[in-house]
């Protein structure tokens, strides 16, 4: 049975808006209540609610953004040196994929975020049942931590674990079976544990993140397979749309075919992944990963594994949009271009080779994703919050 005083699970409130404070905070500590009662009878976790006070969030389209809740949940969980952090909140959280979402857990992080908004009956037109809401919240936070410690759904609706679609499937909810449980126990002792490096200065933290690189591997590896690249890279719209714009006006220019007539493989080739890597950079340093850090600027595990993962997972999906931009060029090229043309349109040598079309195919994409990255900043969070939250089931 796990020490109560090793394991703990924090419920931090936060109140946006501010609409209806009391209500709020009467409803999430009937629903911690419940939840209490069944992690610290189950599991013998200890549950340690707070309330965070701010800051001022910007909604987008009528909803609030997971992103948001997940980085100051992060720092709050380093600070407090929580092994779990459940985020409560009474607004609508964004979906980059349904109308909305009622909780989204981040298995890398062990941070969940849980809305309210629509757990009230009242909200979709029948009288008000604040009991209900509870319960649902109590439900949902269970939910949400059993993603936490890797659960998968479960074919019960009475089950904690099934698979939501609707509020309403909330109601009946609230079992764990036996077998539930024992997972839960045998995961706690190694989600749990935070390393935090030794010291503060460079060395101390490379030597750290190395250590936790090797240590977490398998960890990563299942978040960027998560992530999916391919679906990721569907997720671009702006950085796509920014890369074929300029692809269109370059490929149409003489100077162009110049260059691919006269640069050499392995110049391409160099060329092709300084741009890749200056890509990546610029979509990395969209999301701020210094402030995952505690206030005594020591490197965290989670800091390290959400860095590693979302980079690997950002650079796969940048290879996987070079590619389509290569192959894309490569089929244009050779199905649109008559050949009359590419012998007189260089100014120098003739670009009729195969091997000129895939100099011309990878200097475009190069500079398609180059361009795209620095055109679409914008697809980055959505990027981050693929590899960080799981798929909105909830």
């Amino acid at each position: 049975m796990p020490d109560p005083q090793e394991y703990a699970v924090g419920i931090m409130t936060m109140d946006v808006e501010a609409r209806d404070s009391a209500g709020f905070e009467a409803l999430v500590d009937r629903a911690v209540a419940q939840f209490d009662r069944t992690v610290s009878g189950d599991l013998a976790l200890r549950v340690e609610p707070f309330a965070f006070e701010g800051p001022h969030l910007v909604p987008g389209a009528g909803a609030y953004a997971p992103l948001d809740f997940l980085e100051i949940g992060l720092a709050e969980k380093l600070e407090r040196k929580l092994p779990f952090l459940l985020i409560v909140t009474e607004v609508d959280l964004s979906s980059s994929s349904l109308a909305y979402t009622l909780a989204l857990p981040s298995q890398l992080t062990n941070v969940g975020v849980v809305s309210t908004k629509r757990l009230d009956p009242g909200f979709w037109g029948s009288d008000p049942d604040s009991e209900r809401a509870a319960d649902r919240l109590a439900v949902l936070l269970l939910h949400t931590f059993g993603h936490l410690l890797n659960l998968e759904h479960h074919p019960d609706i009475a089950n904690a674990m099934y698979a939501v679609e609707s509020v309403e499937d909330l109601d009946p909810m609230g079992e764990l079976t036996a077998a539930q449980t024992g997972t839960l126990r045998a995961m706690l002792p190694r989600e749990s544990h935070e390393a935090v490096a030794g010291g503060t200065g460079r060395r101390a933290r490379w030597a750290f993140a190395a250590r936790m690189l090797a240590r977490d591997a398998g960890s990563i590896a299942r978040a960027v397979v998560h992530a999916n690249p391919f679906r990721l890279a569907s997720r671009m719209p702006t950085m796509i749309a920014a890369g074929l714009s300029v692809i269109i006006v370059l490929l149409f220019g003489a100077e162009t075919w110049d260059v691919a007539a006269a640069v050499t493989t392995a110049q391409i080739g160099l060329f092709s992944v300084v741009s890749f890597l200056a890509a990546a950079f610029v979509l990395y340093r969209a999301f701020a990963f210094e402030s995952l850090l505690g206030r005594d600027r020591r490197l965290a595990e989670s800091t390290v594994v959400t860095a590693a993962a979302t980079v690997i997972s950002l650079g796969l999906t940048l290879l996987v949009l070079f590619a389509a931009f290569a192959v894309l060029m490569y089929v244009t090229v050779i199905t649109v271009f008559p050949e009359r043309l590419m012998e007189a349109w260089p100014t120098g040598a003739t670009a009729i080779r195969p091997l000129d079309h895939v100099k011309l195919s990878l200097f475009l994409a190069s500079m398609g994703v180059l361009a795209g990255s620095l055109g679409g900043r914008s697809d980055s969070r959505d990027l981050v919050r693929g590899v960080l939250f799981l798929t909105e089931e909830s």
